[in-house]
C-alpha cells in the first residue's frame, strides 16, 4: 500500500510529444493517486533532453512514464542514459509498438504500455511501480569480519559458494562463513532464485540466458545446473510477466 496522504510525496514525470497522451496520462495518474491516497506531484515534458536534466538533478522523481520514439534523444536512450549514472527510478515506456519489448527489460523498465493507453493498464503499472519502490528499500543484515553489515538487496546482483565461503557480489563484495541456505534465509525476497546448488541470483540483473550460462547486466555470468532448470524456466518466466506486463496469472 502507498503511504496515506501527508506522509508521502511523490514526483512522477510524463515525457511525450504528443500533448493529448499526456493529458491522458495525467488525467489517469490523478485518478489512480486519488484512488490510493498519495500526494503526488506530476511534471509534463514534451523533450525527453529536459527530462534527461531534470531526472538527473532531482533524486525525488521516482516514476518516468517515457515515450520511445522522441528525437534527438529517444526514450531508450535517455533510460540508457539515467541508468549507466545509476539512477535507479521506476521506468514505465509508453510506445505504440511491442518493438522494444525485449529492451525495455534489459533496462530493467517496471512496465511497458502499447498505444492507446487505458486506465486499467497505467494503475497496473503504477501498482507494479509500489512493489518495486518498495523492495528497493529492503535491507539485509550480515555478519562479516566481527561486523555487521546492513546491506539494500538491490545491490546483491549474486551469491556464491568458493572455497568453502559464501561470497556476496554486490558493490561491494563481502565474504561469510555462513551456508547458501542460511543467506537464502536472510534475504527472503522473490526475486532472489537459486539457479545452482552453489549459486543464487538476483532476476532483476538477468539479461539473457545462453544454454546453462545466465548473463547480468553487469556483464557477469553465472551457471544454470539442469536440476535448476525447469525450477528457473517456471520462476523467470513468471518474475518476467509480473515485471514487464503486471499479469499475475
Amino acid at each position: 500500500m502507498w503511504k496515506q496522504r501527508g506522509d508521502f510525496c511523490m514526483k512522477i514525470a510524463i515525457c511525450d510529444d504528443e500533448q493529448p497522451v499526456l493529458n491522458q496520462l495525467h488525467k489517469f495518474i490523478n485518478q489512480y493517486a486519488f484512488d490510493n491516497l498519495f500526494d503526488y506531484t506530476i511534471l509534463e515534458f514534451n523533450k525527453s533532453e529536459r527530462l534527461l536534466e531534470a531526472a538527473s538533478q532531482d533524486p525525488d522523481i521516482k516514476i518516468l512514464f517515457l515515450d520511445i520514439y522522441m528525437s534527438p534523444l529517444s526514450g531508450m536512450d535517455l533510460a540508457d542514459i539515467l541508468r549507466a549514472n545509476g539512477n535507479d527510478c521506476a521506468i514505465i515506456f509508453v510506445t505504440v509498438s511491442t518493438e522494444h519489448y525485449a529492451r525495455s527489460y534489459e533496462i530493467n523498465a517496471v512496465h511497458y504500455l502499447v498505444k492507446p493507453v487505458t486506465y486499467d493498464r497505467v494503475k497496473m503499472a503504477l501498482d507494479r511501480c509500489e512493489q518495486v519502490l518498495t523492495a528497493s528499500s529492503k535491507f539485509a543484515s550480515f555478519s562479516a569480519g566481527g561486523k555487521e553489515i546492513r546491506l539494500p538487496l538491490r545491490e546483491i546482483r549474486f551469491v556464491e559458494v568458493f572455497r568453502n565461503q559464501t561470497v556476496i557480489h554486490a558493490d561491494s563484495d563481502i565474504t561469510l562463513r555462513s551456508t547458501l541456505d542460511a543467506v537464502m534465509h536472510q534475504i527472503s525476497d522473490i526475486r532472489f532464485l537459486r539457479t545452482h546448488r552453489s549459486y543464487l541470483v538476483n532476476m532483476d540483473y538477468i539479461t539473457k540466458r545462453n544454454g546453462n550460462d545466465l548473463y547480468l547486466s553487469s556483464g557477469e555470468k553465472v551457471p544454470l545446473s539442469r536440476t535448476c532448470e525447469k525450477t528457473f524456466e517456471r520462476e523467470y518466466g513468471r518474475y518476467l510477466t509480473v515485471t514487464i506486463t503486471g499479469d499475475k496469472t
